[in-house]
């Protein structure tokens, strides 16, 4: 049975902070938990959709769990649906934090003055994949993983393509869930 983090990290490229912990309710349901705060016995799996729509066809998780039968209605797409408001949430916070950059020149602007950066790009915006300026250790991208009107909808603004995050503690918090979320999307 292959239900540990530390097998799945040795047997493969696997990051530690890229697994979701599932737990099993009292009416013997799955229940995703992105925030790591539910009781009871549960399970880390790799953030991948693949990988979990495997794991819930095997018998390993009711062995696991001791119970006959399980029920997980759409777990992957709650994942999804979870790890989507977690980082538009965020997202929000950074922006009424003051340390939100909207547009691409306001988060050039704001690259010369700061060095770390975390820059989201909406799906169907130009890719910053090209541009040297935004190729850097210390700049992390994510292009396609959140849809224009969910960055217009945590930002308050409208025609929102590029958002900025200028603080290491946000960065590291959002760049693990979108990495998370990277393994539920088709287009990856």
């Amino acid at each position: 049975m292959v239900l540990n983090k530390k097998i799945f990290l040795n047997s493969s490229s696997i990051n530690k902070d890229d697994f979701i912990k599932i737990c099993l309710s009292p009416d013997n349901k799955l229940i995703p938990d992105l925030r790591d705060n539910l009781p009871g016995k549960s399970v880390w799996l790799p953030a991948d959709k693949t990988l979990i729509v495997d794991f819930l066809r095997k018998e390993d998780l009711k062995t696991y769990f001791g119970v006959s039968k399980i029920f997980s209605p759409d777990l992957v797409s709650m994942i999804e649906m979870i790890l989507r408001k977690k980082i538009l949430s965020s997202i929000s916070m950074t922006k009424k934090s003051g340390v939100l950059a909207i547009g691409l020149d306001a988060i050039k602007t704001q690259l010369i003055q700061k060095r770390h950066c975390l820059i989201i790009v909406a799906r169907g915006a130009k890719s910053l994949a090209d541009k040297s300026f935004f190729v850097s250790k210390n700049i992390s991208v994510f292009e396609s993983l959140l849809e224009q009107k969910d960055l217009e909808k945590s930002t308050g603004k409208i025609n929102v393509k590029y958002v900025g995050i200028f603080s290491k503690n946000f960065k590291k918090t959002i760049q693990v869930d979108l990495n998370k979320l990277k393994g539920f999307i088709d287009n990856h």
